[in-house]
């Protein structure tokens, strides 16, 4: 991807708010930011990289509605190409701090079993900044929660797609989050 300098760099400010079981979540999966989809239907997940996570929740044998979804920052971050056509582009880490800010919100007042980064840029609102094949190993804490971190959805589509070894590893690591959970919710099951 070339770098884009700041001058054509923006935010497309319809905001994308989470969605999901607000109370107690089982999961709070969080992504990168928005895509064109999501800004246009202001839903989270709902273009071709979120099918694909709806896609590993379902073969993962996570409950849909024991999830709530959001993103790093709630607006589609864009860059213009030569031609002025917007572009996704990744959310700049003064965005990420900056907007960050309503995600961790939702979080503390939603009170998930385990979070859920999918992607670098999700798992540095988390802190993390290793890769995510070093960071998807472990399970870490955050808040006093239980953060899983793997691969995002558009990650594996992009390398791979649904019968690849990466699309197996995500959804290994969706299912270990959905088994976090259920030791959360029920001790004696750990």
């Amino acid at each position: 991807m070339a770098r884009t300098s700041v001058a054509n760099t923006h935010l497309d400010h319809r905001r994308v708010a989470p969605e999901g079981r607000f109370r107690r979540p089982r999961l709070y999966v969080v992504g990168e930011a928005p895509g064109a989809e999501e800004a246009t239907r202001r839903r989270p997940f709902v273009g071709p990289a979120g099918r694909a996570l709806r896609e590993m929740l379902d073969e993962a044998g996570i409950d849909p509605k024991q999830v709530r979804l959001a993103n790093a920052i709630p607006f589609r971050p864009i860059a213009y190409s030569k031609d002025r056509k917007p572009r996704n582009r990744s959310p700049t880490i003064p965005e990420i701090d900056h907007y960050g800010k309503a995600v961790l919100n939702d979080i503390r007042r939603s009170k998930p079993s385990v979070i859920v980064a999918l992607g670098s840029t999700a798992s540095r609102l988390f802190g993390e900044s290793q890769s995510i094949s070093v960071t998807r190993r472990t399970k870490r804490q955050f808040n006093g929660h239980v953060l899983r971190i793997t691969f995002h959805p558009a990650y594996v589509r992009r390398f791979g797609g649904r019968n690849s070894d990466v699309w197996r590893r995500a959804v290994a690591d969706l299912r270990r989050a959905w088994q976090d959970s259920a030791a959360r919710l029920d001790p004696n099951r750990a």
